[in-house]
């Protein structure tokens, strides 16, 4: 019996476990190492934008826009889900007044549709960058090289098993088992590679942490509570009800489109720029003005 590259069948699948076992603690490393990368040193503390978008990506920094300015009385959402402005607000955090516009220009918007469209804003993705700038979240374009370099050797493993898989198929060898263990490794490379665009640094974790420690210490009002844990988390239950509504729509009247954490071009009008808006004076997780604070008539 033909013993190709002076292994057995048997002798080169068991190789072939061990190899992959090997590579998969590689992989599983280099991903648990990038969830503890450390940025550079943060400038200043979270306004509450920030820690919503920290917390749950772009749509949750403007669901805590949502909550807060509707506090203020900027916003108001009948009973059947629609949002309309009230009076004639002026807001300072470029997110507030994303918010403002789309529910002015769209009469008709749903509190869920809402929520959707302005999280494809560039001031919400603007939000995102700055957070990777200061060290808070990791550059999508850094985690992926990261995470490609830690799955580097299971795709070696797959390139030897495969090559065996040939070299099976032209003498005739059963190559059931082996054939098994390539896509097992397939879809292992699949997983591991994929990138979170969200991926916190050991900052960033720490600054959700000693956020949800404050908030436990003293009420932080609705959107305090909604820049943790999402509109779900909201006090008002109708509110709740509406934000979780249909998300699918044309996009005059409020399309789904999928949001872009870190789009390209996306500059910086930072959350909480001016007096009165996300940011003025407000801490992680504190109760002072966050993000719709600057909404007034």
């Amino acid at each position: 019996m033909e013993r190709p590259w002076g292994l057995s069948g048997p002798e080169f699948l068991e190789l072939y476990w061990i190899a992959l076992a090997a590579s998969l603690v590689v992989a599983i490393v280099a991903r648990v190492r990038l969830r503890g990368a450390r940025g550079g040193d943060p400038a200043g503390v979270l306004d509450r934008c920030e820690l919503a978008f920290l917390t749950g990506g772009p749509r949750r920094a403007v669901e805590t826009s949502v909550a807060s300015l509707i506090d203020a009385g900027a916003l108001r959402s009948s009973r059947h889900g629609a949002v309309r402005v009230v009076g004639a607000p002026v807001a300072h955090d470029p997110v507030d007044r994303a918010v403002l516009a789309d529910a002015t220009r769209y009469r008709n918007r749903t509190l869920a549709l809402l929520i959707t469209a302005v999280a494809e804003h560039h001031a919400v993705r603007a939000v995102g960058d700055r957070l990777v700038e200061r060290g808070y979240l990791v550059p999508p374009r850094t985690a992926r090289r990261r995470l490609l370099g830690g799955v580097a050797p299971m795709a070696l493993v797959a390139a030897a098993g495969l090559a065996r898989w040939v070299n099976g198929l032209a003498i005739g060898a059963p190559v059931g088992l082996l054939t098994l263990q390539l896509v097992l490794t397939g879809v292992l490379i699949t997983l591991l590679r994929k990138v979170n665009p969200l991926t916190r640094t050991s900052r960033g974790v720490d600054a959700i942490a000693r956020a949800r420690s404050a908030a436990s210490a003293g009420p932080v009002g609705a959107a305090g509570v909604v820049a943790l844990d999402g509109f779900r988390a909201h006090p008002d239950v109708p509110l709740r009800a509406a934000a979780s509504g249909p998300r699918t729509g044309r996009r005059g009247t409020g399309s789904d489109g999928g949001s872009s954490f870190f789009a390209a071009g996306a500059v910086g009008s930072s959350c909480g720029s001016g007096s009165g808006g996300c940011g003025s004076g407000s801490s992680c997780g504190g109760g002072g003005g966050g993000c719709g604070g600057g909404g007034g008539s």
